[in-house]
């Protein structure tokens, strides 16, 4: 089986306005792949023909490491899994060594506190949640206590199978980052996502050596080198790759890094669907899986447009767990004229 063709959709969901791209690569066998990744540029789709077409799909590693840093190089290794597991006849997490789990955790955000009741609901139990700088409050101590404090009041207000993650959208300053961390420890976050604004490694290792809080990084990684020395200097605790910037073997060959180091992997994803469907493949492939994160479907025009897409309700949950498929490839059946309907 051959590659003759790629095709890129650029999609921006009804709803939520969430925007990403879709790649389709077409097989002489009338066989087609889906894959997903950030917004990428038509002359990444230029490179990534000159790179595939003609190809086989089992080569999808290889492929891969030809785009890498490329946005489009995420799409193309979900898609050509997808194909090659459609070849196949067996699921992507097969092809990958067999499940080590039949289910996946999952996370999302939490916009607001107001929005917790529908994600229950919804059959979520554990949230990312927003922490912000108020305007008003300039006393370094009164700042750490009120964010202390809301963290206390979601405990006290929820169930004990449900789990909280801090997320300081790397917008804090190193010194609350630091006191924050510790004034968490009592309420017991899963982790604490990007806790600064700082890029050095110094200032991570300082909060990490001063709280038994976990730390989560890596979302904006798009490349190794940088993952190898959060590791080895001990001040990641969660790493936090993105499957829509990477794809699932570069976030696999992530993860076996962070084995060695007694460390957890919980993908970062903020997409579409079917870098959904990747990420519950990944994550039955993985030893040292955590948790996935999905993004917040809080309209109904959102979550029916993800249904029709991908046809079927591949992110509906059970007490905070996504179901894997047993279908060949990611076991999707993409709707294409909702995608050509829909396309920028």
């Amino acid at each position: 089986m051959k590659i003759t063709a790629l095709e890129a959709f650029a999609l921006r969901e009804p709803g939520s306005s969430r925007v990403y791209s879709l790649l389709k690569v077409s097989t002489d066998q009338n066989l087609a792949g889906w894959g997903e990744a950030l917004p990428f540029a038509p002359a990444s789709l230029a490179l990534a023909r000159s790179v595939a077409i003609g190809q086989e799909p089992s080569r999808y590693d290889v492929l891969t490491r030809q785009l890498s840093g490329d946005p489009i190089a995420a799409a193309l290794n979900i898609a050509l899994l997808d194909l090659y597991g459609q070849e196949s006849k067996a699921p992507v997490f097969q092809l990958l060594g067999g499940p080590t789990r039949h289910k996946v955790r999952a996370l999302t955000p939490l916009p607001r506190p107001q929005d917790r009741e529908a994600l229950l609901a919804q059959g979520h139990r554990a949230f990312l949640v927003p922490i912000t700088l108020p305007a008003t409050i300039t006393s370094r101590p009164n700042l750490v206590a009120q964010i202390a404090n809301q963290f206390a009041a979601l405990r006290r207000g929820s169930a004990e199978n449900v789990d909280f993650v801090p997320d300081g959208q790397a917008l804090l300053p190193s010194a609350e980052a630091a006191d924050l961390a510790g004034a968490l420890e009592p309420h017991h976050p899963l982790w604490f996502d990007r806790p600064t604004r700082e890029p050095n490694d110094e200032v991570l290792a300082r909060i990490a050596s001063e709280s038994t809080t976990p730390l989560g990084l890596g979302h904006h990684l798009n490349e190794f080198p940088p993952v190898q020395n959060y590791l080895r200097d001990g001040i990641c605790d969660i790493l936090r790759l993105s499957i829509n910037r990477l794809g699932i073997t570069p976030l696999r060959r992530a993860a076996a890094i962070a084995e060695t180091y007694y460390t957890a992997i919980a993908p970062h994803h903020t997409g579409g669907p079917i870098a959904t469907a990747a990420a519950l493949h990944l994550a039955a492939s993985l030893p040292n899986f955590f948790i996935q994160e999905v993004p917040a479907l809080l309209y109904r025009e959102t979550r029916q447009f993800r249904d029709d897409l991908v046809g079927g309700p591949l992110e509906a949950l059970k007490e905070g767990y996504f179901s894997l498929s047993s279908q060949p490839g990611l076991g999707l059946k993409i709707n294409e004229s909702l995608v050509r309907r829909l396309a920028q």
